[in-house]
């Protein structure tokens, strides 16, 4: 297996360098495609360009490429279809650069080493064309997790092929985000869901600097200025052993667990 992965950035930047020495001993080949403005005409950090480049420096990134949006404040279905865009391009560049498998990540996502290894060889040895996961959410910091973990998946592995791409909407056989899931079932390949104890992911959704930066330009979801500003000033607040407020401001149990994953080192 050559595996290459591939980062849609705008935001959440703090977290890249973290996300990608999670996975970067298990990898070949990583792509960043970002930003400057997002689908909803907001402009990026001032220093998102500078770290990008820096962390190309050390040897953490391998390409960087930048996405000029096409659909500026066309609502979140239209984001939607773009962010399908972003992966498609990461897709492209792993292609390109001699990748036989392919991941679409977030800055926010984290793997266990060893779980991360048992998928890929599980991939191989199965022949599967697409890998499913759940995810497990945090809130605040990376030892603050949700009780209950939430039910959704999302593609993991997908086997690289001539017909290969990312298509926004396209039907499933579990629930995943919309913006992450390719025709390589459609196309007769097999697939392998992974339980928790195998595989997870560990996002870290509700870990920002800017949470009000995230939900206002996020292309899965629409909130008033009033919920975002509610839900940012109780995360301002916050304190553990406290529910947390999610997205749709509903109060959620939280526990404390060891930290697997070292984030905002300074």
């Amino acid at each position: 297996m050559i595996l290459g992965v591939s980062y849609t950035v705008w935001d959440g930047e703090e977290l890249l360098e973290y996300s990608i020495k999670s996975i970067r001993r298990n990898v070949d080949y990583i792509a960043v495609v970002w930003q400057k403005i997002s689908y909803f005409g907001e402009l990026c950090n001032d220093g998102l360009e500078a770290l990008l480049y820096d962390l190309k420096r050390q040897g953490l990134i391998d390409e960087l490429y930048l996405y000029e949006p096409d659909m500026l404040n066309g609502g979140v279905k239209k984001a939607g279809i773009d962010e399908t865009r972003k992966r498609n391009i990461g897709l492209w560049l792993c292609r390109e650069n001699g990748c036989d498998y392919h991941m679409t990540m977030d800055c926010d996502e984290f793997y266990e080493d060893e779980q991360f290894k048992f998928m890929k060889k599980e991939m191989v040895q199965g022949a599967y064309g697409t890998g499913y996961a759940q995810h497990i959410q945090y809130y605040k910091d990376s030892i603050y997790q949700l009780k209950n973990p939430e039910r959704e998946f999302i593609s993991t592995i997908e086997k690289i092929t001539p017909k290969t791409k990312y298509i926004h909407s396209i039907s499933c056989i579990v629930p995943v985000d919309p913006t992450r899931k390719t025709n390589n079932v459609q196309e007769g390949m097999s697939y392998r869901i992974f339980t928790r104890e195998e595989c997870q992911m560990h996002h870290l959704s509700f870990v920002r600097k800017d949470i009000g930066k995230k939900l206002k330009n996020r292309a899965s979801g629409s909130w008033t200025e009033n919920e975002i500003q509610r839900i940012v000033d109780y995360y301002e607040k916050w304190q553990y052993p406290n529910p947390c407020m999610w997205a749709k401001q509903n109060l959620l149990e939280v526990i404390q667990v060891p930290r697997q994953f070292e984030i905002y080192k300074d």
